[in-house]
């Protein structure tokens, strides 16, 4: 009995062999099936890397998003404690190295620090990933050098993860305040609230790079940005109406006090946050992008007018210029006396110009929304060589007048705001050549005459040299050959020489390298 059931075991040892050699054979084949499927059956599509920030951008400009794989990319949550004025932040930042040198280290600039702008970046914790790493600060605490384990490669991608503490500074209330970040006037602007990545300059030679440290002055525009994309994260008192770069994806009250927004973006220079508990705004449609204006109590019939003359200069520039890509573009007040500041999707109005410089208000804003291309799309050092975006900010405005009044009064503007002041500088022998950094200005009046009004009639000279035809294109040309990237002046003369016209190497020694008009 013993032996039969031994036999009959070691038949069922035998049997359970067997099937489980069939399951394994069936089970390779299987695999192998599955394998070939992978390899030549459908393919499923690839994952798409612009997902998020694609809601920012208009339908028929979603191509435009394949020139930035390796674009900064920053994913940024703050919460703004309105009754203490600190905002908290952590970030992840995607960085690839575009440059030919390897990055032993990084530098990002912490733009609040600026004397100008009173703030304070205070970093509380540096990680590569999920390891802290060593950083410093640099430039006067306005840049912060990042260390890393080992050099940064060309092409090669690294993800740093910061978070800090932004302490806001508080100005005075009088409507004559010049205010660039801060609290004033019952609005907090809050520009490059960010560790934001320091522009890397490649050199002549291999490593011998830098990055850009410059710190500018309260004259002009101090930040200078790569093109990057960010989703942003922000939690803010709920009364506050926010006006920000980007595109809004949701809003959400926490509770009765806090509200939770996320806004993404396009190709962008920098984020900002601008807000005030007293704002009202309108908004309307215009070439498939929502144009929204804000203004604060007794303030709606200039905002309403604003506008309109905004949506007008989108009009206008997008025809003359190349297309607006962007779903959104707002025009807000802001504590900047009766001047403006151009950030990406946003133009920033001082308070007096819906005031006491109502007439001014109209070209103060053709000449921001024009900025959207002349500094947000093609950008520049905004330190070092600031005529080559505010020149043609400028010029643009005439291009406004002419096509809603008329050639008289664009010519009007072209004597009375540009001319005139250079023909002052002329008769008190201080004119100067217009490729000049910011600093080398004695005055305000001197800076703009020269780097706004003789800038801006440069480009009337290149006009008139050119013909209307030729120059038109020559600025969709420049547009559409340097979108999205960083311009000097050497950039732009050989843009002119590709012309092949002699006289636009005059043009650009007399009027760009030396002063024009010199006092016998």
């Amino acid at each position: 009995m013993r032996t039969l059931n031994l036999i009959n075991a070691s038949f069922a040892r035998l049997g359970r062999q067997r099937w489980l050699a069939l399951a394994a054979g069936v089970g390779l084949l299987l695999l192998l099936a599955l394998l070939l499927i992978r390899i030549y059956g459908p393919q499923p599509e690839p994952l798409d890397p612009f997902v998020r920030y694609r809601p920012a951008m208009k339908p028929a400009f979603q191509t435009q998003f394949d020139d930035l794989s390796q674009a900064p990319r920053y994913d940024i949550t703050v919460e703004l404690n309105a009754q203490e004025n600190v905002l908290t932040g952590r970030a992840s930042i995607a960085i690839a190295n575009t440059s030919p040198d390897p990055w032993p280290s990084l530098i990002f600039r912490l733009y609040p620090g600026l004397e100008h702008y009173g703030g304070r970046i205070t970093l509380q914790s540096v990680g590569i990933g999920d390891q802290p790493v060593p950083y410093d600060y640099q430039a006067e605490n306005s840049a912060m050098r990042v260390h890393l384990q080992r050099p940064l490669q060309p092409q090669e991608q690294v993800d740093v993860r910061l978070v800090w503490q932004l302490d806001i500074p508080v100005w005075t209330d009088s409507s004559s305040t010049y205010a660039l970040f801060g609290n004033s006037q019952q609005m907090t602007s809050l520009p490059l609230f960010y560790p934001a990545l320091a522009v890397y300059q490649p050199g002549p030679t291999a490593s011998s790079g830098r990055w850009w440290l410059d710190q500018g002055t309260v004259r002009g525009d101090a930040a200078f940005n790569v093109t990057s994309l960010f989703v942003v994260t922000a939690t803010l008192p709920a009364e506050l109406v926010p006006v920000t770069s980007g595109t809004l994806i949701t809003s959400t009250l926490l509770n009765p006090n806090q509200a939770r927004h996320v806004w993404v973006t396009g190709p962008s220079r920098e984020f900002l946050l601008h807000a005030s508990p007293t704002f009202s705004s309108v908004y309307t449609e215009a070439l498939g992008t929502r144009v929204t204006s804000y203004w604060l109590p007794g303030q709606e019939a200039a905002g309403r007018a604003a506008l309109g003359y905004a949506v007008a200069a989108l009009r206008i520039y997008s025809d003359r210029f190349g297309p607006y890509p962007y779903r959104d573009l707002r025009v807000a007040p802001a504590p900047l006396s009766y001047r403006g500041m151009e950030y990406p999707q946003v133009s920033l109005l001082g308070i007096e110009l819906y005031s006491l410089f109502r007439n001014d208000l109209e070209m103060l804003v053709a000449h921001e929304v024009a900025h959207q291309w002349w500094y947000q799309i093609v950008h520049n050092d905004p330190v070092n060589e600031p005529w080559l975006d505010e020149a043609l900010a400028e010029y643009s405005m005439k291009l406004y007048m002419e096509k809603l009044y008329g050639q008289k009064n664009a010519d009007d503007l072209q004597t009375v705001r540009w001319q005139l002041p250079l023909d002052a500088l002329r008769a008190a022998q201080t004119d100067g050549a217009i490729d000049q950094p910011v600093a080398n200005f004695a005055n305000s009046a001197q800076y703009e005459a020269i780097i706004y009004g003789k800038g801006a009639l440069l480009y009337a000279a290149l006009r008139q040299t050119l013909g209307d035809r030729a120059f038109d294109k020559f600025l969709q040309d420049y547009l559409s050959r340097h979108r999205y990237q960083i311009v000097d002046s050497k950039t732009w003369l050989n843009d002119i020489q590709s012309l092949k016209n002699p006289n636009l190497n005059r043009l650009y020694r007399d009027w760009v390298q030396k002063p024009l008009f010199s006092a016998p």
